[in-house]
């Protein structure tokens, strides 16, 4: 109903007097937005409603046509001819293009555009001021830069729906070559509009989405790109290549370049794709293989676009444009992502290739080697530094991610056996690998690079360099922690305080603990006087804390609170007190079984001079019960030592072995009267 009804719609703007040529482009194209991208006999959309759209678009081209040779021909126009006013006639064009893409006939509405933007005498007729008047200030036709943005948003829109036959649609179709030719940047981006741009979309992307993904796309749109020549403006001739890496090539410059943007578009090395770890089980490789034939296609790419630029010919000059490529080809090569075959690569390799062929030799894992070349062929221990920061830093990155705390060989260290064993001045290499020591004396291995020097080698040649700033930075490295162990110590203590005395206020009251009030103890009758708790025995601990006894009496349950005070009453012990932890009032044994205990509250922790209660619940059957019950009782504490500040000597988890002393000290019987329940 939407298609036919748009579709009318149209008709009716055109033949009204004076047409509505704007009413019948905004239509057309809100349908075409609703439609979506719809193939040609999609049974969504019935037969006769496309049938009517792609009559009604024939009609209005030929209108439009008409009206547009008869006011390039010299012949008045009759009366009889009514044709729509001039500025409108390519709105009219405009709305049968929206309402063929309605209908699924995508490749016709390309066709109609194209053809008429190529005519010249169509393209570029002009109209007398006071026509553009009347007909609503609308010109006739379209610049070219709007006829190119057009044709890229319908091409792009095409390819971004994954659609088969529209994506062999926009490789294989004229429009799409001319674009890149006009337009390269434009022309562009219609393969790449839909790539992630920044991290975070990369990490949001699924692995169907890939640009890579897909079995032979990729490489077509390759393929096509290379074909292109575009035309270059005297303007874009004299602009100025780029300096920087990650800075675009004139497109302008041949299909190779071109190919080459859509590849690192495609790839991510410009646009921040996360660094994969290979490793993980997780990681999904299913398109490994075609990744790694892109990125040959890449690297071969860029040094095809190094040789082909070059000055003169051998020489090792290179030109601006061919200076930008090798700078790019560098980046591939140290790229964490880059799956290129390395070995082929290498082969490939011009020997002027000096830094190429370290960078390979690196891929391999051939870490001296590609050292050598830095340090002994090109001279550069500047080089050589940075080729072991990167690996440095990687190596960091991969081991953070996996949290393991495997044991691998320093970055640095390599550098140090080459400049000790390759260069041919034994001296000057010595030299350089003290050198190393102290420019990287943070993150060297230490013991593993003097293991490696001679021990002819003085100790005064080391000291200045290297030993006195290592060990004056190690000493201020130990202070910085133990300031740093020191305020973490004493956050952790004021937390450890806090959380004490709010589980000692949670235990306080019979009313307040936890445990107490998920019970349904019935009704409370009374609560004794406090009575002092007295040892069977001796006690073991010189920690023994205070205890004072409260019996609680409810209909159906008896709650005994144990206070407990951590202070000694003996003279010996009073200033060796310690923490109390697993604090807890037991009922061994009982004699009758009217009173049995079912629940006990410990206290987690007690610190020296603190007060605190433990639980203990007895199901009671006050009727059951004869005469006086005895209950057997004991307290059940830990004992961990702690410093003067009351802090723990010991950071060890509660439930690691040898933490602290346990005791049990039994205490006198308890008689509890059944008068009492009453």
């Amino acid at each position: 109903a939407l298609l036919t009804c748009t579709a009318l719609l149209c008709l009716v703007c055109f033949q009204v007097n004076p047409p509505n040529a704007t009413l019948a482009c905004r239509a057309s194209k809100a349908c075409a937005s609703a439609m979506g991208i719809r193939r040609r006999g999609d049974t969504s959309v019935a037969k006769s409603a496309v049938q009517v759209c792609e009559l009604i678009a024939d009609r209005l081209l030929k209108e439009a046509a008409a009206a547009s040779f008869s006011r390039l021909s010299p012949s008045p126009i009759t009366p009889s001819n009514r044709h729509a006013p001039s500025g409108a006639s390519m709105q009219f064009v405009e709305s049968a293009v929206w309402l063929l893409r309605s209908c699924g006939c995508h490749e016709k509405a390309i066709f109609v555009l194209e053809e008429r933007m190529n005519d010249p005498a169509l393209r570029n007729a002009s109209v007398p001021f006071d026509e553009q008047i009347t007909s609503g200030g609308f010109a006739f036709g379209w610049s070219q830069i709007k006829f190119d943005s057009y044709i890229a948003t319908h091409l792009g829109d095409l390819w971004s729906s994954k659609d088969e036959k529209y994506c062999q649609l926009v490789i294989q179709s004229s429009a799409t070559r001319d674009l890149l030719a006009r337009n390269p940047s434009l022309g562009l981006s219609i393969f790449t509009s839909t790539h992630p741009q920044n991290e975070n979309e990369w990490r949001m992307m699924k692995p169907g989405d890939d640009p890579l993904a897909h079995p032979f796309y990729p490489s077509k749109v390759t393929e096509l790109l290379k074909a292109v020549s575009p035309h270059a403006t005297s303007k874009e001739m004299l602009e100025k290549v780029s300096k920087d890496a990650s800075g675009s090539l004139p497109l302008h410059s041949g299909g190779r370049a071109l190919a080459v943007a859509y590849l690192e578009s495609a790839l991510g090395i410009s646009s921040g794709r996360p660094t994969e770890n290979r490793s993980d089980p997780t990681y999904r490789g299913e398109f490994d293989e075609r990744k790694a034939d892109m990125h040959d296609e890449l690297s071969y790419l860029l040094l095809e676009g190094v040789i082909s630029e070059r000055k003169d010919g051998e020489s090792s000059e290179d030109s601006d444009l061919g200076a930008l490529y090798r700078l790019k080809l560098r980046r591939l090569l140290s790229w964490p992502n880059s799956l290129i075959r390395s070995e082929r690569l290498l082969t490939s390799l011009p020997t002027s290739f000096l830094r190429e062929h370290a960078l390979l030799l690196g891929r391999l894992g051939r870490h001296e080697d590609a050292l050598r070349i830095f340090y002994c062929e090109l001279g550069s221990m500047e080089l050589a530094l940075e080729y072991c920061d990167i690996r440095h830093e990687r190596k960091e990155g991969e081991g953070r991610k996996a949290r393991s705390s495997t044991h691998s060989e320093c970055a640095y260290i390599p550098l140090v056996k080459v400049a000790l064993n390759a260069d041919p001045d034994p001296d000057r290499g010595v030299t350089a690998a003290i050198q190393v020591l102290a420019l990287r004396r943070n993150v060297i291995d230490k013991s593993a690079a003097l293991r490696l020097l001679p021990k002819s080698i003085p100790l005064s040649e080391m000291t200045r360099p290297f030993l006195i700033p290592a060990v004056v930075e190690n000493q201020s490295q130990v202070r910085r922690l133990s300031v740093a162990s020191a305020l973490l110590r004493s956050r952790y203590m004021q937390l450890k305080k806090k959380l004490t005395e709010a589980q000692l206020k949670s235990q306080a009251s019979l009313h307040t603990v936890p445990a107490l009030q998920k019970l349904n103890l019935g009704e409370h009758f009374h609560s004794s006087k406090p009575t002092k708790a007295r040892l069977v025995h001796p006690a073991s601990s010189p920690n023994f804390p205070e205890v004072l006894l409260v019996k609680h009496f409810f209909s159906r349950h008896l709650v005994i609170q144990a206070q407990v005070m951590n202070v000694n009453s003996s003279q010996a012990y009073q200033d060796d007190v310690r923490t109390l932890t697993d604090v807890a009032f037991v009922v061994a044994e009982s004699s009758d079984e009217a009173l049995l205990p079912t629940l006990q509250v410990p206290l987690k922790t007690l610190p020296p001079r603190a007060t605190g209660s433990a639980w203990c619940v007895l199901a009671a059957s006050p009727q059951r019960l004869d005469g006086t019950a005895f209950l057997a009782s004991e307290l059940r504490f830990t004992v961990l030592e702690v410093d003067a500040a009351g802090a723990p000597l010991t950071f060890v988890e509660t439930n690691a072995p040898r933490y602290g002393r346990q005791f049990v000290e039994e205490l006198q019987d308890m008689e509890i009267h059944h008068t009492e329940f009453s």
